[in-house]
């Protein structure tokens, strides 16, 4: 089974995100919505594994603030969007480097970011961009669960939304 963990964006900030994804890549956003991924299915082997690593993880982490920036294309040869996400307590990474211990391989590239124009419709970039570029930056939000999801963008179980609990100030 494939299986990822994610942060999704709040409802405020995702209505205007998700309408632009709906409009130039419903193919990715219809049932999915607005999403940064934090592991990727091609970096574990193990669902339960990783199920309960995360749970563990999120059980000690504290809420954390992340910022939402501009839409930019991605790196040449790919054509496609996205808005740059910034984790400046690096709780994401901590979050990683706890979860992504052997037998999981992380990826040698990861950039936090949520995507607009997946590079599989990138031929769709050109027309697109100006919407991508007239999102206003929606700013900030406290990250306050990660998900786990499985297949194509559903839960896994009822228990895929894993609230942050641990103790401390939010960061």
């Amino acid at each position: 089974m494939r299986v990822q963990a994610r942060i999704t964006l709040p409802e405020p900030l995702r209505g205007p995100v998700d309408d632009v994804r709906m409009r130039w890549n419903p193919e990715v956003a219809t049932g999915n919505p607005a999403h940064a991924t934090v592991v990727y299915h091609d970096e574990v082997s193990d669902p339960e594994l990783l199920r309960a690593r995360l749970e563990a993880a999120c059980a000690s982490m504290a809420p954390f603030r992340v910022e939402l920036g501009a839409a930019t294309e991605f790196r040449r040869p790919a054509q496609g969007a996205f808005l740059k996400l910034a984790d400046p307590s690096d709780a994401v990474g901590s979050l990683r480097r706890r979860v992504l211990a052997p037998p999981f391989q992380a990826r040698t590239r990861f950039g936090l970011h949520v995507t607009l124009l997946h590079p599989a419709q990138g031929e769709r970039l050109a027309e697109a961009w100006p919407a991508f570029a007239a999102i206003a930056s929606p700013g900030g939000f406290v990250v306050e669960s990660i998900e786990l999801i499985g297949g194509a963008g559903r839960t896994i179980d009822t228990r895929a939304c894993l609230p942050l609990r641990g103790q401390g100030p939010r960061i």
